[in-house]
């Protein structure tokens, strides 16, 4: 059923493709084959260029033929005339180019027409080239026809060819002679500013310079330099004069844009050369527009400095490409590069054109299919690229995925021995009495957490990496979280014998806003770091800060005494699994992992780190991160408040919770673990070891906290929860439920609360944390 459904799509999709290939051709058929049934005024156009006579300053004549360039008076005035016959009883006009001239037309002395752009344009001194339409009625056969031509600029003595015939015959032959040009152009203009587009979306999807972005760039501005320098530029807008002027703009930004498009191709292997050019493009465009607009000179005095940038880069990149085809790198953009050489191609020949057969404007045919040519050799370049780095994408997000697999796997594998260790071990050190057995498990205990903070730095910087990890910001006591992190740090400082010493300003506000975990996690990776790294001395705690902008900048700096840094080591300091001088002081324990962690959360707050290190005498660490302010009362001298830093419940701390718990999960000794840590209180456990048993427990019983394991054989923790909420006669529908688990990896926590779980309690289980839960609960 699928191959016949298949085959029915290709079929159909065929069919409609040869329906528009059917019609395509009947209107091409039509178009060309059959005549033409529009209704126009006479459309014909008459050469009037015979007969005019140059009138020289000395009053001299001399015969001249239009199209051609003559010698202009001092004053950059032309006058020539003739006697005006072959015009029939239908008014006409005499057409011709003004080429950047003011023109004045005289009928037996007598004003009969006027052209500049004196009192309209918005800058410069010259009037933009534009058609004339000096009306010639047949009451004037045999009478003087005098033009004058005035303009003092390269085109002084610029004499377009002269024709007569209607007004719509000379606009319509204008169109007809340059409509392909403009047609091109509108291409150049759409292809252009859609591939400025893609590259602009590429580069911020994916980070990803294309050539395509440049390539768009040029072709765009050459598309604007087209119709702006086309005879039919007053037709399309009404200040033809701007529209004029920006002919020389867009030439300007075109060595612009082409430089940085060899530039992307080349890999950047000769920036420092385009880069020159860019700058002397900005220095000529501001140096330009500011003479133009101030009247003193005319953009059009800028051509020469475009044409010489342009066939500079031009022709540094085919010097430079000679290396790319003996390295093989012509390879990687061989269709871009036929596009370079066809537009420079039909590039050599505009000129050609411009300078040698019609040096009033341009027609710039060639040169628009030359540069639509290249852009599409870049875009088939672009398509290519995006595909690759597409499927790179997908590739790295396999990769990731299969790393989040493996390590949520790796994390319940490990966990859950870790759990055993270290909640048996909980039980020696609390029960037992013979020093060294109590010797032993302080060392069980100390390896057992070092184990467990590998596998915990190895899980956040999974978590940051698949950009898992969300900054949740709430209220917390500044404080309170310093004392957190004296007490987490002080037990290994004092354990190396280390002075550890806390300067905390007194008038912080006491109560800030933002992610208290987080900046605890920063601030104990780099006090753990300097203890580490500090063989005698002293470590410090700074806390500091400033308010700007109505936010606290709370400056936090670890100081250490410690073996320091080499200056050319410093910018390896935050890579992933390195240690800086690892080589040297191999017996540094740690992933390296560290450092990394601290300097992506930072950037996760917004926050800056930065770091200063004297090789043999210390490091100093300074952490900026901004933080809200909810109460401007002063946090106080610091102290570490009447508990000191305890942070373990004392093996004689009271726990009067009363409460029926059950607890899941298919490792026996995870359940004696959980047996063991609740062992003097007042509430009664019940145990199941698998998903069946648990669900006809809680079926049939009311508990007040159930504690569930998420892997296990046959019906796992996510489906007994379903079962409990989706059975009409669960008493237990109401009941807390706490996913407890190893699976500690990215986005754990979030989605066992989305799946519908109270709360998440990790593996291995710290008796702290559990009996915060059931309080929490209970």
């Amino acid at each position: 059923m699928k191959k016949t459904s298949a085959f029915m799509y290709e079929m159909i999709l065929g069919v409609g493709i040869i329906l528009i290939i059917i019609f395509a051709g009947i209107f091409i058929w039509g178009e060309t084959m059959f005549p033409d049934e529009r209704s126009f005024t006479d459309n014909t156009i008459y050469d009037y260029n015979s007969g005019w006579t140059k009138i020289n300053d000395d009053g001299t004549r001399e015969e001249i033929v239009p199209p051609t360039r003559v010698q202009a008076d001092e004053d950059g005035e032309i006058v020539i005339e003739k006697t005006v016959k072959d015009i029939s009883n239908t008014d006409l006009y005499l057409s011709f180019n003004s080429a950047k001239q003011d023109i004045l037309a005289y009928v037996d002395g007598e004003l009969r027409y006027s052209y500049s752009t004196a009192e309209s344009r918005p800058f410069g001194k010259d009037s933009a080239g534009a058609i004339m339409f000096i009306p010639i009625h047949p009451s004037d056969t045999g009478k003087i026809i005098q033009i004058k031509f005035i303009g003092d600029n390269n085109y002084s003595g610029v004499m377009d060819s002269f024709e007569i015939g209607t007004q719509n015959a000379i606009i319509y032959k204008a169109f007809s002679t340059e409509g392909k040009s403009l047609i091109c152009a509108l291409l150049m203009l759409l292809f252009g500013a859609s591939a400025f587009t893609v590259g602009l979306l590429a580069k911020y999807l994916y980070k990803k310079n294309l050539s395509l972005l440049f390539a768009g760039w040029a072709v765009f501005f050459a598309g604007v330099w087209v119709i702006a320098e086309s005879e039919c530029r007053q037709f399309i807008a009404p200040n033809f004069s701007m529209l004029s002027n920006m002919t020389y703009l867009s030439l300007i930004m075109i060595p612009f844009a082409i430089a940085l498009y060899f530039d992307c191709l080349q890999n950047g292997k000769f920036r420092i050369v385009y880069l020159m050019v860019c700058v002397l493009v900005i220095v000529e465009a501001l140096i330009g527009i500011t003479l133009q607009m101030s009247g003193k000179a005319d953009l059009i005095d800028t051509l020469v400095y475009s044409f010489i940038l342009i066939s500079f880069t031009f022709a540094f990149y085919l010097v430079t490409v000679i290396g790319d085809f003996v390295t093989g790198a012509i390879k990687s953009y061989w269709p871009e590069f036929i596009g370079i050489i066809v537009a420079l191609v039909a590039g050599a020949y505009q000129i050609y054109d411009y300078y040698i057969r019609s040096p009033i404007t341009m027609n710039g045919e060639v040169i628009c299919f030359g540069l639509l040519f290249l852009i599409i050799m870049s875009y088939l370049r672009a398509l290519k690229d995006i595909r690759n780095t597409e499927r790179e994408k997908y590739a790295a997000v396999q990769a990731q995925n299969a790393s989040t697999a493996f390590l949520t796997r790796m994390s319940h594998e490990m966990r859950t021995p870790i759990n055993a260790i270290l909640g048996m071990n909980k039980m020696i050190l609390r029960e037992s009495h013979e020093e060294q057995i109590l010797d032993y498990a302080r060392d069980v205990n100390g390896a057992g957490n070092y184990l467990l903070g590998i596998v915990n730095e190895v899980l956040d910087l999974a978590k940051v990496n698949a950009g898992k990890i969300t900054i949740e910001n709430d209220e917390y006591d500044l404080m309170n979280m310093v004392r957190e992190c004296y007490s987490l740090v002080r037990p290994r400082a004092k354990a190396n014998r280390l002075s550890f010493e806390v300067d905390m300003s007194d008038v912080l506000p006491s109560k800030l806003y933002g992610d208290r975990e987080r900046v605890i996690q920063v601030i104990t990776n780099l006090l753990t770091n300097a203890v580490k790294y500090t063989p005698a001395g002293r470590v410090t705690l700074s806390v500091d800060g400033k308010i700007k902008e109505g936010r606290l900048l709370l400056i936090v700096k670890v100081m250490d005494t410690g073996i320091g840094v080499e200056e050319e080591n410093i910018p390896y300091l935050f890579d992933s699994f390195r240690r800086v001088g690892e080589f040297h002081q191999n017996k540094i324990e740690g992933t390296g992992l560290g450092l990394t962690i601290t300097k992506q959360l930072v950037d996760l707050m917004d926050g800056e780190i930065s770091v200063e290190s004297e090789y043999g005498k210390g490091t100093v660490f300074t952490v900026v991160i901004p933080q809200g302010i909810r109460s401007v009362e002063p946090c106080g001298d610091f102290s570490m408040g009447p508990n000191g830093d305890r942070r373990v419940a004392d093996r004689n701390e009271v726990f009067d919770f009363v409460g029926k718990i059950l607890i899941v999960d298919d490792v026996a000794i995870n359940l004696r673990v959980f047996a063991m840590l609740l062992k003097n209180t007042n509430l009664k456990l019940e145990y199941a070891n698998n998903g069946s048993d648990a669900i006809d427990k809680i079926l049939k019983n009311r508990y007040d906290i159930i504690f569930l394991d998420h892997l296990m054989p046959g019906i796992d923790g996510i489906e007994v929860l379903e079962a409990i909420k989706n059975h009409p006669d669960s008493v237990n529908k109401k009941t807390p439920i706490i996913m407890q688990t190893a699976n500690a990896v990215v986005g754990a926590q979030e989605e066992y609360k989305r799946l519908g779980f109270s709360d998440y309690l990790a593996k291995p289980i710290k008796e702290e944390e559990l009996r915060a839960i059931i309080k929490k609960y209970l």
